[in-house]
């Protein structure tokens, strides 16, 4: 329970007047009339009322004192926050016929709103640089922020003495921003006195010394020519003086405990007769936060130019309130302004964002993924809205307030407070739009369209990453949204009977057109597949999906390194163009920030290998076998295989590496080239080609390798065309640089599947995608075993021609190999199915509704999609 702040007097007016009542009893003597029409009972309630007002004040001192202690800290009014926006600059009608000369378009140019008759000024926006449309371009585009730059004002003249204090004209300044504008203080200064790394201004034929601005005094760098600013009120503070204790004990009948007999300056002061000036930004607000399409007229007009916004401002915030300062300030002092916690991290992005964030949640990254090196903190954010906004909230307004602005100042203040040895890294939050449907059962007396209305604005304010009246503190990061969270939110709702029927629903999920899955090898759970152009990520084996990567076009192959943690290749096909374009993820599919890789040939599948502890990622295309090393300045390059056939194209190759280290690199050759193996890492002219009992007319497309113990196996898919039923699949054991006796071992009793189109493997077990029926399973432990197809009932889609008893061809597959029991994974044009069962039975994993619950991952939020609530009377439910 915290200390309650006791009332230095704590009398009312009835206690006053009542104590002087028992007063003139007392000694009044012949005053015996204390009615309230006596005159001297009058002058009595008249002096206990201003009595009591001088309580009321004399109580507020502890409120006093508290804001002098906060003070003291060096808690101050936050400023208020500019917008900014991106204005396009472009040529008119008649200046775009003519477009043979460059215009100039100065910094600080002004632009405002487009219509007149405003009761108040309309908002002014400057730009932050000079930009130049050059000839023949139809536009430019240059940052502008809502504010009013102020340019060498007068603040007075130096003293010479410590602690001076001086206020610019015209407070507020914005909040920083980081443009070199925003506040600039300089002093007069001799040219002596400057040298050629010294910040200097020219203004009005006097030079001027740029000095800088800083939190405190205390631990000043080598340049102690400095100050502070209240940005709130405009006050800028020279340092002040200071008695310092000398080296030496104080000897005895020092009366000063060994304090230097002249105080000393901190830092720095102007000197006398100086003049002190000031370039700085004031004003910002909620005014700034305009619409797209507003600010058309400029009020520096350049000849031939017009201008407009083609998105809306974002960011203004007006000044702080008293109220919440006294509330964010014991915040600040518990966390001494250095991030050491997660709250430190989350508490200083909030403080030092000019209140354009609404929330932030720090996390240690390598408690949540595997690739994490220890000390890298993850800060996200998520913007603050407009109240009017948080209603309906939807993702794309929410993204409109998404600025870099805001992630660089955050940066730059973690930056200076992190510990040393830790790393953090600011993003902003990724959402998950999801949809809420129900049927709801209303009084007999109640409105229903009132009802519907209030049901879905509970939903809309429950379900978002912003606290809302319904929600203080937003969704919850990572919190699952169950089907019982809609019956408390509904049944909260006078009015309400009971809630049925109800559905959650998402947008995007891999539903069509699976061209690539893949495991994970260190982060539990996690799989990766790729529908269409889109990269999607569930981090809980299948019950959820996440877009994580947007590709130009279809993707064909997704590989994650299975010995370098959180490293991703994928290559997707270039839209309406010839080639593939290969991206690389170092963070689980994070950012693709690593490499990117746009190549004019035609990428069919990629593998990973290490060789000298370098990833080398191999890539099978129709004209080579290439490889790529992850070292700077590193760009795929063409390994020799067949000497005889420099452009031997490949469809698929794979890599393994047994446990003495050695690498093995296995390609399947276009044109029924055959297998051609590498027991030397990949190199080039080390590859053979394996083809004993290896038919001459097989066509081998797929590649993958089998782990059984200490033993491990390079199977073979084969290729069928037109009615064939295919042959299933070959085996060929990995003994290093010796081959096998018995080579090649047919695996095709009981295929009718046609072409072997994927190959995953459990334990034993092995799981091969077809082309006709679906996923055959093979048990490889025992000799003469055949392919066992899944039931027609098993989940699995079927073609729309039923009587063919056909299912849909499955393109892609991944098997879970660390888990006890078999969990499987396999995608077509359907979307993604899975099975635990040995694929006895299937269940989608595409699907958009959820009858239980729709999960999240730990750094995600959710965002309300368009609720479909329909509310009727317990009448017409009966």
């Amino acid at each position: 329970m915290s200390l309650k702040s006791p009332k230095l007097d704590d009398r009312t007016f009835n206690d006053l007047l009542a104590e002087a009542r028992r007063r003139i009893q007392q000694k009044g003597g012949v005053w015996t009339d204390l009615s309230p029409s006596d005159p001297g009972v009058v002058l009595l309630e008249l002096f206990a009322f201003l009595t009591e007002v001088m309580l009321y004040r004399l109580n507020r001192l502890p409120e006093k004192a508290y804001v002098e202690f906060l003070n003291l800290l060096g808690v101050k009014l936050q400023p208020p926050s500019a917008a900014t926006v991106d204005l396009v600059f472009h040529r008119g009608q008649a200046a775009a016929e003519a477009a043979t000369a460059a215009i100039e378009i100065p910094r600080g140019t002004r632009v405002t709103l487009g219509r007149g008759g405003e009761r108040e000024e309309p908002p002014v926006f400057i730009t932050d640089r000079t930009v130049t449309l050059d000839a023949g371009e139809p536009e430019v585009t240059v940052r502008a922020t809502h504010c009013e730059q102020v340019e060498g004002e007068l603040l007075g003249r130096g003293t010479g003495l410590p602690g001076q204090s001086l206020a610019v004209r015209r407070p507020p300044l914005i909040a920083p921003t980081g443009h070199p504008l925003e506040l600039v203080i300089a002093v007069e200064a001799r040219s002596e006195e400057l040298g050629e790394r010294i910040p200097a201004i020219q203004y009005e034929g006097k030079t001027y010394r740029v000095w800088q601005e800083v939190a405190h005094f205390a631990n000043l760098g080598d340049d102690d020519h400095v100050y502070l600013a209240d940005r709130a009120s405009g006050r800028i503070t020279f340092a002040p003086a200071l008695r310092r204790r000398g080296a030496g004990p104080a000897e005895e009948g020092d009366e000063s405990g060994g304090l230097a007999e002249l105080p000393e300056a901190l830092a720095q002061v102007p000197s006398a007769d100086r003049e002190i000036r000031a370039w700085y930004r004031r004003g910002g607000g909620r005014a700034g936060n305009v619409a797209e399409e507003r600010l058309v007229t400029m009020k520096d007009v350049i000849p031939g130019l017009k201008v407009t916004n083609r998105i809306r401002a974002t960011g203004g915030k007006p000044e702080e309130s008293l109220a919440n300062a006294l509330l964010r300030g014991p915040e600040e002092l518990h966390s001494l302004q250095r991030a050491v916690t997660a709250r430190d991290f989350e508490l200083i992005a909030r403080s030092y964002s000019a209140r354009a964030v609404a929330r932030a949640k720090a996390f240690t990254r390598a408690e949540l993924w595997r690739h994490a090196a220890p000390g890298h903190v993850e800060v996200l954010l998520v913007p603050d809205v407009p109240e009017a906004e948080r209603a309906r909230l939807t993702l794309e307004g929410l993204r409109a307030h998404e600025t870099e602005p805001i992630l660089d100042q955050i940066r730059l203040a973690l930056d200076e407070r992190r510990p040393l040895g830790t790393t953090c890294v600011v993003n902003w939050t990724r959402y998950k739009t999801v949809r809420v449907a129900a049927r709801v059962v209303a009084q007999r007396e109640e409105d229903l369209d009132a009802l519907e209305a209030r049901i879905v604005e509970r939903l809309y304010q429950t379900i978002t990453p912003l606290p809302t009246p319904f929600n203080s503190t937003g969704w919850r990061f990572g919190q699952a949204l169950r089907v019982s969270d809609v019956y408390d939110i509904a049944l909260r709702e006078p009015g309400v009977r009971w809630v049925e029927r109800v559905r959650l629903q998402v947008d995007e999920v891999p539903g069509a057109n699976i061209g690539a899955i893949a495991i994970d090898h260190f982060q539990p759970h996690t799989w990766y597949v790729g529908s269409e152009g889109t990269l999607f990520r569930s981090l809980n084996d299948g019950d959820g999906w996440e877009p994580v990567g947007r590709f130009e076009g279809p993707i064909v192959s997704v590989q994650a390194h299975p010995r370098r943690a959180g490293l991703v290749a994928v290559a997707s096909r270039q839209a309406g163009k010839d080639g593939t374009h290969v991206r690389l993820s170092v963070d689980c599919g994070e950012t693709w920030d690593a490499g990117s890789y746009p190549l004019a040939f035609t990428v069919h599948d990629m593998a990973w290998t290490l060789r000298d502890d370098v990833p080398v990622l191999f890539l099978a295309t129709d004209v080579g076998l290439y490889e790529l090393i992850l070292r700077p300045g590193g760009s795929p390059t063409q390994v020799l295989v067949n000497p005889t056939d420099q452009d031997q194209g490949f469809y698929a190759v794979v890599a393994y590496t047994d446990p003495r280290g050695i690498a093995t690199v296995a390609a399947a050759a276009t044109s029924l080239g055959g297998v051609h193996l590498s027991t030397t890492g990949g190199r080039a002219n080390s590859f053979r080609r394996i083809d004993k009992n290896l038919p001459d007319n097989e066509d081998i497309r797929i590649l993958a390798v089998q782990y059984d113990g200490p033993r491990a196996f390079l199977w073979a898919g084969a290729a069928a065309t037109g009615g064939d039923m295919g042959r299933g699949a070959y085996r060929w054991e990995l003994r290093g640089a010796q081959d096998p006796p018995e080579g090649w071992v047919a695996f095709a009793q009981g295929w009718e599947g046609g072409s072997c189109r994927g190959l995953a493997f459990h334990g034993t077990q092995v799981y091969a995608a077809s082309h006709r029926l679906g996923v055959l399973r093979l048990d490889a432990s025992r000799a003469g075993t055949a392919w066992v197809a899944p039931g027609i009932a098993c989940g699995l889609p079927l073609r729309e021609r039923e009587q063919e008893r056909l299912f849909y061809p499955v393109d892609a597959i991944a098997a879970s190999p660390e888990r006890a029991e078999a969990l499987v994974l396999a995608g077509g044009e359907a979307g993604v199915y899975r099975t635990q069962d040995q694929g006895q039975s299937y269940h989608s994993s595409s699907s958009t509704e959820f009858a239980e619950k729709v999960t999240l991952p730990e750094t995600w939020l959710f965002i309300s999609g368009a609720h479909d609530v329909k509310v009727i009377s317990e009448d017409e439910a009966s």
